[in-house]
């Protein structure tokens, strides 16, 4: 037996253990000062800047809801004449009030279309709720996938590691192969290599993920983010399509349109003039005598011209645009979840399938590169390669979990409803 054959006899027990499937041998964090998804959420929705945007929008609603039904103000008027007569002065005032009445009921209509503007923007809230907590879960396993990455090169590496230095040893003691060694080094400075470039877009999203939650430190946390990289399985389909009424967009789009829809009813009575009553007092002083009387006046537009036909067909075709929106987009988001569903169901299939298919493979090709290396059948070449597949197959498993996460995340952007109470602040 040649020193080489020795060599890979006496060490077959360390490169058995080189293998191991799934980071889940990584070093275990501290969940104690762990960063969950549900605390980012929480931190990255009651931001300031986001609990004023919030506010500021729904105060300018009710803004318009307020000058919607305010009347307008009345108007005060005072006139005085004077007469030169042949023997006296003639001198006469006016004290005039004058208020405007809406009698076509415009102004309620107009006042129902601005609460129905205040409810789309409670619900846009809830829509903006979302948006923000679909990019911090995004950010969130994007994070995540990068440190699992990591940690799965990093077991591989480490062990990596102690068979170079016990071929090192060999190979000073004559009994390997220098190659062998240089091999070895050249793998790991692969992986190495791997690791910088995942390390820096961990930090990159990591940074980003801060950011939205409202960090100061311009460096990366040290905060660890703790949560299964796997999504659960979806509702049932049925489910999901029966409760898409109470989506946040959904809701949104239906208070416009009924906006616009009271907006138009509103334009359409607006063609019927305003009635303006004046009430006033008349004081009249001629050859020393003084007289006084009340007065009144009705005045009514004559719509001979402008009979607000601009404004009605403006208005009556934004409700129909509107309403067709809210159509469009109830058929559209249906299909969407659909789709989202179907491709997390097969994307869930698929990480099963692969597991269960890759695990079994992937200990018969460690195992039989160790065993043709014991025999001096493969060289160090052939079971670097064996040990590369598998890591690489472990990788693969990573990465069909973050295209299910992310099939998940997506498929929640679309079907979860506000939480109770979350958009009537």
């Amino acid at each position: 037996m040649n020193t080489t054959t020795v060599f890979r006899a006496s060490h077959l027990v360390l490169a058995t253990g080189l293998f191991l499937f799934g980071a889940g041998a990584a070093a275990a964090e501290n969940e104690a000062d762990a960063l969950t998804l549900e605390q980012a959420e929480q931190r990255a929705l009651t931001r300031d800047n986001v609990a004023r945007l919030l506010a500021g929008r729904r105060a300018r609603a009710r803004g318009d809801l307020t000058a919607a039904g305010t009347w307008p103000n009345p108007e005060i008027s005072l006139s005085q004449e004077s007469t030169e007569l042949a023997e006296t002065t003639s001198r006469e005032r006016f004290y005039w009030l004058y208020q405007e009445f809406d009698l076509s009921g415009e102004r309620g209509l107009r006042r129902e279309a601005a609460q129905a503007g205040l409810d789309a923007t409670s619900h846009a809230a809830g829509d903006t709720r979302l948006q923000i907590r679909t990019r911090v879960r995004t950010l969130f396993f994007e994070t995540r996938y990068r440190q699992a990455q990591v940690d799965a090169i990093a077991v591989w590496r480490a062990r990596l590691s102690k068979l170079i230095d016990q071929i090192r040893k060999q190979e000073r003691a004559g009994q390997a192969a220098q190659y062998d060694v240089v091999r070895l080094e050249r793998a790991a400075s692969t992986l190495d290599a791997r690791t910088a470039s995942l390390k820096a877009k961990r930090q990159r999203n990591r940074a980003r993920l801060a950011a939205l939650l409202g960090e100061e430190s311009t460096v990366e946390s040290r905060t660890p983010l703790v949560g299964e990289l796997p999504p659960a399985a979806p509702p049932p389909l049925a489910t999901l399509l029966r409760n898409l009424d109470a989506m946040p967009r959904l809701q949104r789009l239906k208070a416009q349109a009924k906006a616009s829809e009271l907006t138009a009813r509103a334009e359409a009575r607006a063609a019927i003039p305003d009635v303006t009553l004046g009430v006033g007092r008349k004081e009249q002083q001629e050859f020393g005598r003084s007289f006084d009387g009340n007065l009144i006046s009705l005045g009514v537009a004559i719509p001979l011209f402008d009979r607000n036909q601009g404004e009605r067909a403006s208005a009556k075709a934004t409700a129909q645009v509107r309403e067709a929106e809210y159509r469009l987009a109830v058929a559209e988001l249906r299909g969407e979840v659909r789709g989202r569903w179907l491709q997390l169901r097969e994307l869930l299939q698929s990480v099963e399938r692969f597991q269960r298919a890759n695990v079994a493979s992937t200990r018969r090709l460690v195992r039989a590169a160790e065993s043709g290396y014991r025999g001096a059948e493969v060289g160090v070449l052939e079971l670097v390669d064996a040990y590369n597949s598998a890591l690489d197959a472990e990788l693969r498993v990573l990465g069909l979990q973050k295209q299910a996460r992310d099939a998940s995340i997506d498929l929640q952007a679309l079907t979860q409803a506000p939480a109770q109470g979350e958009h009537h602040e």
